[in-house]
């Protein structure tokens, strides 16, 4: 028996110790896993949005937007596709467009435009849609 000036602790308390360091230490290491991983989808969805948006603001840039279905691949894994589609049209009136040079009438046209960007994360695709809608003119068939 330990004297009064004798004091520590028995094996059974230092194992009790070891085993609740070890569990908090392995729960922290799962919160922190977990939380890198959250990390890094987040930044592949915020990759995602730049260049779908990047796709939707070259939509009617230098040519007339008209329907088309086309996609391609994209740096460090990404695939888009973009889809632009009419949903409607009307024909303008004088007033709503410059008829002082004589042109034809002209019809406005007002077009769906979805862009999906996806990649592979983890084994599993992953895909994120930005959809809009923009106008386009042409010329009435006489």
């Amino acid at each position: 028996m330990p004297t009064d000036g004798e004091r520590g602790f028995t094996l059974l308390e230092v194992t009790v110790a070891f085993v609740i360091a070890a569990l908090a230490i392995g729960t922290m290491m799962a919160g922190t896993t977990t939380g890198l991983s959250a990390t890094d989808r987040a930044a592949k969805y915020t990759e995602a949005v730049s260049l779908a948006r990047s796709h939707l603001a070259a939509v009617g840039r230098g040519e007339a937007i008209a329907e088309q279905d086309t996609s391609g691949i994209e740096g460090d894994g990404f695939n888009w596709h973009l889809r632009i589609h009419p949903l409607g049209t009307r024909q303008l009136t004088a007033s709503e467009v410059d008829q002082a040079n004589d042109s034809p009438p002209t019809v406005a046209i007002l077009y769906q435009v979805e862009v999906t960007e996806s990649w592979k994360e983890a084994g599993r695709t992953r895909s994120l849609e930005l959809v809009t809608r923009r106008f386009g003119t042409r010329s009435a068939a006489p």
